[in-house]
């Protein structure tokens, strides 16, 4: 399958896309991209203006556009954020990210994981979910798992659970059964959460608790349930905000970004506030330029001083 985009508003680079820490379970080896889609194990990769796409099993052009997101108008959704002209920095070394629209299970789950813990670590585990209660998909010389259902997560033992070697181990384990039973009870409900208004969708999702606070709820909101105007913050963002934006920032919250102290949930309320209050209906898409551009920043910085 093939998919072209050579008109401004169907823009995408797609290393940038699947590099910007949206996603855990895509690698890339030579040009191409490998990961999952649904039950199939796919491949893609990008010459210029011409997106290449192979799968074990077949799969539509338009699940590969909604993942993409291709439906998004990326050219006006930059015009409209680069009416602030600080941003304008951002895109003249980042472009072509488009905010992916992940399986809310697979984000729900990928991101209670992520907690304090940085991207080999959670790779790690969520391949040994994946190894341990997904199904096998073997392609050629590739082998692949799908993400494991709620319904097998429900009937797991807990002790197999663990062996997946969560970073809070237990505790872990125990949240994520808590969280499938919710969502096989109904309890939890993605149709309803993405109808739902912004606010009113994360204070839903941080009731549940099991794991779920700020920035989980953010991070699922904006990349599996529709929420553009969701603006996740962590280190890499909460840095990039003070460098660019610091006369809106409180002094004593800017002193805790550069001296790399912890953030508090204030702080972060009052960041991710920022976000949504100054990009508006976009601020997630803002959000993934700024993650991208300043991890390229500080890398570049790095690589100059070794």
């Amino acid at each position: 399958m093939r998919i072209v985009l050579d008109i401004p508003s169907k823009a995408l680079d797609l290393d940038h896309t699947m590099s910007c820490g949206q996603v855990f379970r895509w690698t890339k080896s030579g040009d191409w991209w490998l990961g999952t889609l649904g039950k199939a194990l796919v491949r893609m990769r990008q010459k210029e203006l011409c997106l290449e796409i192979q799968s074990s099993t077949p799969i539509s052009r338009s699940m590969v556009e909604s993942y993409l997101r291709l439906d998004d108008d990326l050219s006006q959704i930059l015009r409209e954020l680069l009416k602030d002209r600080t941003f304008r920095r951002v895109t003249e070394s980042v472009q072509g990210i488009r905010v992916l629209r992940q399986d809310p299970w697979e984000c729900l789950v990928s991101y209670i994981i992520s907690r304090n813990c940085n991207i080999p670590m959670i790779r790690r585990v969520l391949n040994n979910l994946c190894q341990r209660f997904g199904e096998e998909i073997v392609w050629s010389n590739h082998v692949g798992y799908s993400f494991p259902t709620p319904e097998s997560i429900c009937e797991a033992e807990l002790l197999d659970l663990t062996k997946c070697r969560f970073r809070y181990g237990k505790r872990q384990a125990l949240e994520l059964k808590e969280m499938a039973k919710l969502v096989c009870e109904g309890v939890i409900d993605f149709d309803m959460l993405k109808m739902m208004p912004y606010v009113e969708a994360k204070a839903t999702l941080m009731s549940l608790d099991h794991g779920v606070g700020n920035k989980v709820a953010d991070c699922v909101l904006l990349f599996s349930l529709e929420k553009l105007e969701a603006f996740p913050v962590d280190v890499w963002i909460a840095r990039a905000v003070v460098q660019l934006y610091r006369s809106h920032i409180r002094p004593d919250l800017v002193r805790r970004v550069n001296t790399k102290s912890p953030l508090t949930p204030q702080d972060y309320r009052g960041l991710s506030h920022f976000g949504r209050l100054h990009f508006g209906r976009y601020a997630g898409y803002a959000q993934e330029y700024l993650y991208h551009w300043k991890r390229i920043q500080e890398n570049r910085c790095a690589s100059e001083f070794a």
